[in-house]
């Protein structure tokens, strides 16, 4: 659904990679933002792209739509000081940049600031993006968005201080998993080495997010790993994670990123989901599969979206009827 006439395709095409070059070149204020329940590629583009635009002397104004959420195993990342609350956002922005926004209720509150702007460029590499922007830099081959941010700023020739280059690597060794998921490929292993010449500080980064965890969270992803479960039959291990937990322990839902990345690691299973109570009592599904197994198609149908390996959806139904949707839903792709 594009907004309006605007350029729209894949974001191997030149011709898109200039028309998003132009955007940002002929804005000067530039209003970006990336997704709810923020994660590491998307607080990676955005902080990155941010401090690109700076040095572009653009009047920048980032924003995450819950900035209440925003993971502390991020807070170490260069820019974060510049982030705006979103009611802060100026009206009539030259350009707003989404960045790893499958469609626009990724941007929650921040969509109509999106739409009210001169511009709208969508920056994404999901597979199931709507192609909502005026300029559509689209590549579901990409690694990451972060890797997509780094193309953009080598076509515009813009420069990339260590600070920017350690905010994408992040994006990128985050959303690829350490390099070990499936859209690690030379194109990212080739990114991840120009970031690095670019300076960007990886022992900061490996010690910070994969390193370092509360001894609250510690407890909790105690818990959810001693109430794990396997269901054989569809090669399926859950686990979950309720507001009870939260209270008990003193862990933040933020917190819990990579939580479902040990449940994954199971033998003998290809799909691994987490359940996430909200505070509105909602549940919040994560799901990662392994050895060619799909879990986007599964999300979709569920009303989320995601990767072939790593997607999610929110259910509005109790911990137990979520489970039980899941099961019927993997059953019907074929899982099992």
């Amino acid at each position: 659904m594009a907004r309006k006439a605007g350029v729209v395709g894949h974001a191997m095409r030149g011709d898109v990679f200039q028309a998003a070059v132009k955007a940002v070149e002929e804005a000067f204020v530039v209003c970006l933002s990336s997704h709810v329940n923020p994660d590491g590629d998307g607080i990676g583009s955005l902080l990155g792209l941010t401090l690109i635009l700076r040095a572009l002397g653009k009047e920048v104004h980032p924003a995450l739509p819950e900035p209440e959420k925003f993971p502390p195993q991020y807070l170490f990342l260069p820019g974060r000081d510049c982030l705006f609350r979103p009611e802060e956002l100026p009206d009539g922005a030259d350009l707003f940049i989404a960045l790893d926004c499958s469609n626009p209720d990724r941007l929650d509150r921040l969509w109509s600031r999106a739409k009210g702007a001169d511009v709208l460029l969508n920056v994404d590499h999901h597979e199931d993006n709507s192609l909502f922007g005026d300029v559509n830099l689209v590549d579901p081959g990409a690694s990451s968005t972060s890797e997509l941010v780094f193309r953009l700023s080598r076509k515009g020739n813009w420069d990339l201080t260590p600070e920017a280059a350690t905010c994408l690597y992040t994006g990128l060794v985050t959303d690829t998993g350490r390099f070990q998921h499936r859209n690690t490929g030379p194109g990212a292993l080739a990114v991840a080495s120009e970031l690095a010449a670019a300076g960007a500080d990886l022992a900061t980064i490996s010690r910070e997010v994969y390193e370092s965890q509360s001894l609250s969270y510690t407890r909790l992803m105690g818990r959810a790993l001693e109430r794990a479960e396997v269901l054989p039959d569809l090669g399926l291990v859950y686990s979950y994670v309720t507001q009870r937990d939260l209270r008990e322990t003193g862990a933040s839902l933020p917190e819990t990123e990579d939580l479902i990345d040990h449940l994954r690691m199971v033998r003998g299973t290809k799909v691994a989901a987490l359940f996430k109570e909200l505070e509105d009592g909602r549940i919040r599904v994560s799901l990662r599969s392994r050895d060619g197994a799909e879990v986007g198609p599964v999300a979709r149908a569920m009303g989320g979206g995601g990767h072939a390996g790593a997607a999610g959806y929110t259910s509005d139904l109790d911990l137990e009827g979520s489970l039980a949707r899941l099961v019927e839903a993997l059953r019907e792709a074929g899982h099992g």
